[in-house]
C-alpha cells in the first residue's frame, strides 16, 4: 500500500470517528434535551476525592509499541496508579507468557510515569516524565519527558509530544482523537456498558525513527482502537478491547517488516 493510499484510509478513519462522536452526541441531546457534558444521572454528583488509586490488569494477544510488534506472543500487563488531585503516579510493566523471548513470566519491561494534569476552560494540559526500564533484555533504560494539550469538544483532539532525554534525544508525536458513547448498555443500575472509539496518528523525527527503525523523519503509524468497558458497581471495569495498526512510511515498513498488527485483550480494573 503506498503512502498516498494509507494517507487517504487514515483521513476516512477519521472521518469516522469524528462523525461518530458528532452523530453520539446530537442524539443524546436529541433524547435527553440537555447538555451531554453533564452528569447523564438524575443524583447530584458524589463529592470529589483528593486520592484515587486504580489497580489494572491486561491480558494482550500482543504488544505493539510505536509501530513495533515489541512481542507477538500474549502478554500480561499490570499497572498501578496513584493519585492526587491532578498529580499521579503510573507504575506499568509487561510480562511474556511464552518464551519467545527467553524469558517466559518474567517481566521484561517496567515503565514509571509521573503526571501532572489540569484543565483551563475547553483545554486539558497534561505534562510529565516516563522512565522506561528493561529487565531481562539487553536494552539501556531511557526517560522521555511529554507535554499534551487536548481540547473538550467533538472527537477530543489531543496532541501529546514526547521528548527522549538519553538515548537519541528524538522527538515522537501522537495525535489522538476519540469519543466514548456513554451507558449503550444498562441491564441493572449497578451494570452499565458504554462503547470506547478512537484513532491515533504518529509522527517521529529523524533520531527518533533512525533508531528505532532505520528510517527517516516522517509519519510512523495510525492505530484504530475499539474498546467496550462495562463498569459493575463503583469499583469495577472491565474492558474487552481490539486494535489495528498499520505503518504509513515506506522505509519503516522495509525495516519492520510486516506493516500491519491486529491485536485484542481485555483490561480488568478496579478503583477506589
Amino acid at each position: 500500500m503506498t503512502v498516498r493510499h494509507r494517507t487517504l484510509t487514515c483521513v476516512l478513519a477519521l472521518g469516522l470517528v469524528v462523525l461518530g462522536a458528532t452523530t453520539g452526541r446530537a442524539l443524546a441531546e436529541e433524547q435527553s434535551g440537555a447538555d451531554t457534558d453533564r452528569a447523564v444521572e438524575a443524583a447530584p454528583p458524589a463529592a470529589e476525592k483528593d486520592w484515587s488509586l486504580d489497580l489494572d490488569l491486561t491480558y494482550n494477544s500482543k504488544y505493539v509499541w510505536r509501530s513495533i510488534q515489541v512481542t507477538p506472543d500474549p502478554v500480561l500487563q499490570p499497572a498501578v496508579t496513584v493519585g492526587y488531585k491532578g498529580l499521579s503516579l503510573n507504575v506499568w510493566a509487561n510480562m511474556d507468557t511464552t518464551d519467545v523471548h527467553s524469558n517466559e513470566n518474567q517481566f521484561n519491561e517496567i515503565d514509571y510515569t509521573l503526571d501532572y494534569s489540569f484543565d483551563w476552560d475547553k483545554v486539558t494540559v497534561s505534562v510529565g516524565a516516563i522512565h522506561y526500564m528493561f529487565p531481562q533484555l539487553h536494552v539501556a533504560d531511557t526517560t522521555e519527558a511529554y507535554v499534551g494539550i487536548g481540547l473538550k469538544v467533538p472527537a477530543s483532539p489531543k496532541l501529546t509530544v514526547y521528548q527522549d532525554l538519553d538515548e537519541h534525544d528524538g522527538t515522537y508525536l501522537a495525535l489522538a482523537f476519540g469519543h466514548t458513547f456513554e451507558d449503550v448498555w444498562k441491564p441493572t443500575k449497578d451494570i452499565r456498558m458504554g462503547v470506547d472509539l478512537g484513532v491515533t496518528f504518529a509522527w517521529g523525527s529523524r533520531k527518533h525513527n533512525q533508531f528505532y527503525y532505520g528510517a527517516g523523519a516522517g509519519w510512523a503509524d495510525t492505530t484504530v482502537h475499539l474498546g467496550l468497558p462495562l463498569k459493575i458497581g463503583e469499583h469495577v471495569t472491565i474492558t474487552p478491547a481490539v486494535n489495528y495498526m498499520w505503518l504509513l512510511d515506506d522505509g519503516i515498513t522495509e525495516s519492520l517488516g510486516d506493516g500491519n498488527a491486529f491485536w485484542a485483550g481485555v483490561t480488568f480494573r478496579y478503583s477506589f
